[in-house]
């Protein structure tokens, strides 16, 4: 079964930290942009899709009435199964009781609340357009508009974030009564004002030991409070897995509408393209076509497979490529378990607590 992605680039204030593919004042091309993703939508035509996620940018910041008139359209050309999950990111500053009312009503069934601090002084730094007391609202507001699924992002290593400020963020996510988190340390992009920032010695980002304390308190945290770490970055009550997610983890296939979004189908990947208004003007056309080989599609497996901690399926690898993994990877995978980074048990290779802390070091060995 196979999930959609729906890209939204439209923001009203880009981040500090931000490289997504995101344009500001650009709402006079909404209708135009989503005109545009209906007729992209057309030729899937009842292709059938278990999970819908629309991401961005800031869905959010759409109109009421545009983002009604995507999901019509999205239940309209896809067969959108009877359970399927339906994430929306939302940003606490446009994410309104109405707003998350209509799209309760309209088959969103999933929130994905871009809240990254409840520290208004780190929010700022970061050029977030909400303060601490907006994410509250906006959690409140979700339940009260008929949400039971919401999830959180939160980031680490912000500037001038200190351990016990992260701490109070997980704690205070925990206290609104999420049943889902995603922890992300900062990546530094370049040519982002943050990476300028820091280049230039105005801004300081915490010390490597500093930012694995705070990963260590991400885990120590969520799992003291009921959650279970089933990837890398994220964390969930029991059966509030983001599915869609689980998707690209588990190198199934999935579609990507609108401007720059990527789609896996049949072992080719492409892309759409980047700016608005090519992609208003030529939302059909699909660009580097790449067909992944065998050994790529391996490596990607056994990559994206080891981030999850429930790890490497090692029999649907060989079911899928017929070669064991330990054909291919055979050193890598006694090296690591050596170290104590891996560890292959009832059929699963995965990281060992002390692996996932080191797993990008590990991952590289199957890029």
């Amino acid at each position: 079964m196979r999930g959609l992605y729906i890209h939204i680039p439209f923001c009203i204030k880009k981040c500090e930290y931000c490289d997504f593919i995101s344009y500001t004042d650009c709402y006079d091309k909404e209708k135009l942009y989503l005109a545009a993703m209906v007729e992209e939508f057309k030729q899937y035509e009842d292709k059938q899709v278990d999970t819908v996620y629309i991401g961005g940018g800031t869905p959010s910041s759409l109109s009421t009435e545009g983002l009604i008139f995507l999901m019509d359209k999205i239940f309209e050309y896809f067969d959108v199964t009877e359970d399927a999950e339906i994430t929306m990111e939302v940003n606490p500053k446009t994410a309104d009781m109405q707003k998350l009312k209509a799209l309760r009503l309209s088959g969103v069934n999933r929130l994905s609340i871009g809240v990254q601090s409840f520290c208004d002084d780190e929010l700022n730094r970061i050029g977030r357009i909400h303060t601490a007391k907006d994410a509250q609202n906006c959690i409140l507001d979700a339940k009260f508009a008929g949400f039971k699924n919401i999830s959180v992002d939160l980031m680490f290593g912000l500037p001038k974030q200190t351990v016990e400020s992260y701490r109070n963020s997980l704690i205070a996510a925990v206290a609104a009564g999420v049943n889902h988190i995603s922890a992300y340390s900062l990546i530094l992009e370049e040519g982002t004002p943050l990476y300028d920032k820091v280049q230039n010695w105005e801004m300081r980002l915490p010390t490597e030991a500093v930012e694995a304390a705070m990963y260590d308190t991400t885990c120590e945290v969520l799992r003291a409070s009921g959650f279970y770490q089933y990837e890398v970055s994220n964390f969930s009550k029991t059966g509030y897995e983001s599915r869609h997610n689980l998707k690209y983890w588990e190198c199934e296939e999935y579609i990507g509408c609108g401007a720059a979004a990527h789609s896996y189908l049949r072992g080719t990947r492409f892309s759409n393209h980047k700016t608005i208004d090519e992609y208003i003007a030529n939302p059909k056309e699909r660009l580097d076509k790449t067909e992944l080989t065998p050994k790529e599609q391996m490596s990607e497996f056994m990559f994206l497979g080891l981030r999850k901690t429930a790890g490497v399926d090692l029999q649907e690898f060989e079911c899928r490529f017929i070669n064991s993994a330990y054909e291919v990877y055979g050193e890598a995978i006694d090296k690591y378990i050596k170290l104590g980074l891996l560890v292959h048990e009832k059929g699963f290779l995965r990281f060992t607590e002390r692996g996932m802390r080191l797993s990008n070091t590990v991952l590289c060995e199957f890029v």
